[in-house]
């Protein structure tokens, strides 16, 4: 029983560090949704209007991978067309290049933030506390940091689904007396000893938090 949950968890692992199988998994129903918006005109009020080369600035303080991932999602052929992203170190610089009109919106991932997704303890009596991705948006420029909110948006939503997918499966069989809270947790301490080779601090969710910029 344990271990057809251990290995649809390692499952995921594995995409998580398959870049490329995890950039197309998240960017896939990010596209239809685009196309629909452009075809609509959800995204902008004149329907003649090409959306191209939106500027974007990336922080990457993860450098991990699902930091890696995102990241990747923006500067890969797959966006090319869509977004121009420049890459930085600096939150307070990339906000402050926003704040001057130089960009649409700026990512801001933290450092940790792929350890988050995966915790090192499974704990069944806490809410988790929640790690952030920023997205600090441009108001000058409402169409372009739309678009790089909702992709981002998608990613999160993605990844909070895998990341709570192991949690539920045994949230689900305490539920249902198919196994006790002692044998859950135990089976959640097996989970994290087969999926991390390092330690972790902490289980953390996911929230997207959106900053606009109001100067």
């Amino acid at each position: 029983m344990f271990k057809l949950i251990i290995i649809g968890i390692k499952d995921l692992k594995i995409i998580f560090r398959d870049r490329a199988a995890l950039i197309m998994m998240l960017l896939a129903p990010f596209l239809l949704t685009l196309g629909m918006g452009l075809v609509t005109g959800r995204f902008s009020g004149n329907s003649n209007t090409g959306i191209s080369d939106i500027p974007v600035i990336i922080v990457n303080l993860d450098k991990e991978q699902l930091g890696n991932a995102l990241e990747e999602l923006f500067t890969g052929e797959e966006l090319a067309e869509l977004v121009e992203p420049t890459l930085s170190e600096s939150p307070e610089a990339a906000r402050q290049a926003i704040d001057e009109d130089t960009a649409a919106a700026a990512i801001i991932i933290p450092a940790g933030f792929t350890r988050s997704v995966i915790p090192q303890q499974w704990t069944f009596d806490e809410e988790p506390e929640a790690l952030q991705i920023e997205v600090y948006a441009n108001p000058a420029r409402p169409t372009g940091a739309g678009i790089i909110k909702s992709i981002v948006d998608e990613f999160i939503s993605r990844i909070e689904e895998g990341r709570i997918s192991g949690q539920t499966s045994i949230f689900q069989m305490i539920i249902s007396g198919r196994i006790t809270p002692q044998q859950g947790e135990q089976a959640g301490m097996e989970m994290s000893e087969r999926l991390e080779d390092e330690p972790l601090d902490e289980t953390l969710a996911i929230k997207l938090n959106t900053d606009t910029n109001e100067a």
